[in-house]
């Protein structure tokens, strides 16, 4: 585990909620000069703290569809798993892989365009079978419908928290082209990218990029500049939490009340994996995961059936928007 200290919890706050925003205006927010914050932040990227500059995307807005397949491994050495990950890692239909601790062993995000989504999903669903299908012991695939994304708060002391922001769902005000696509491409590689590079790269002018760029934010297809923190680097680790309800009418009740947490970081809904409610914790230990569980089942006796977690180990790939 790396140490940090407060400034430079503040420092991976601020970049999280806007990866873009200049080093001074980083400095006046956390108390320290452009020069300290450059030196932090190069310190932050070379311990692998900060492992990627990148951007959210609205992607249902440009057309897709998302399914995550999850995946419980059987007969799989070291050397079959490393494989089945470098396919997926690899292959042009995906744009998530997460290696997990527990329940499931990965999880893969799969974006297609529709109209021809279906046939896409099930191709790459039949080469998956026919390459790996005696390793793969559970499969399980959910139709990824609703996600909200909340601020690091708990990076902050106490007495600098506010009330918490988080990005839900938005409707797409705009349409987009394919110059508009390489540009979300660059800035989810690099959210930080100069307009100067992204326009050389694209043999554009940084007016037309900016002018762009503008209308991809106003039109809620960029939500967020942000950046991947390695948790467990600096002593936290992503717990997912799935909720089955006996009540289900108590579902948007229970939603509201763990919003408040300050560790929270997702809320999921999905379709076809018989899951009432799926949230994500980021938590300094499985102990402190325990006490929510704990906290829920005496606020909500009658309403819960039951819960299942599950840890997340490594992020293998990250991208909003599918080559194909």
């Amino acid at each position: 585990m790396v140490k940090i200290d407060v400034k430079d919890r503040k420092i991976l706050y601020h970049l999280y909620d806007n990866s873009r925003q200049s080093l001074n205006n980083i400095g006046k927010k956390v108390g320290l000069s452009k020069e300290l914050v450059r030196y932090r932040i190069n310190r932050l990227q070379n311990e692998g703290i900060i492992q990627q500059y990148t951007t959210r995307i609205n992607t249902a807005a440009l057309g897709y569809g998302a399914i995550r397949f999850y995946y419980s491994l059987q007969f799989a050495t070291p050397e079959i798993k490393k494989e089945i990950i470098d396919f997926f890692v690899q292959s042009k239909h995906t744009v998530g892989i997460f290696e997990f601790e527990g329940k499931y062993d990965l999880q893969v995000g799969i974006f297609s365009k529709f109209p021809d989504f279906s046939e896409k999903i099930f191709s790459f669903y039949d080469e998956i079978q026919r390459k790996y299908r005696d390793y793969l012991d559970e499969q399980i695939g959910t139709a990824l419908i609703y996600i909200e994304v909340f601020d690091c708060s708990f990076l902050l002391e106490e007495k600098d928290r506010k009330t918490r922001s988080f990005m839900g769902i938005a409707k797409p005000l705009i349409k987009v082209d394919d110059f508009d696509i390489k540009i979300l491409r660059i800035l989810i590689s690099d959210s930080r990218a100069s307009t100067v590079d992204i326009a050389k790269k694209l043999n554009s002018t940084v007016t037309t990029i900016k002018t762009r760029m503008d209308k991809l934010i106003k039109g809620n297809i960029i939500r967020k500049f942000s950046i991947i923190i390695d948790w467990e680097k600096i002593g936290y680790r992503s717990y997912i939490v799935e909720i089955n309800l006996k009540d289900y009418d108590k579902k948007y009740e229970i939603m509201n009340y763990v919003r408040q947490n300050p560790n929270l970081w997702f809320i999921m809904g999905s379709i076809g994996h018989n899951i009432d409610l799926e949230f994500e914790f980021i938590l300094e230990s499985v102990t402190r995961l325990h006490e929510i569980i704990k906290d829920l089942s005496t606020k909500f006796p009658e309403s819960i059936k039951n819960f299942q977690y599950f840890t997340l180990k490594k992020i293998h790939k990250y991208g909003a928007i599918p080559e194909i």
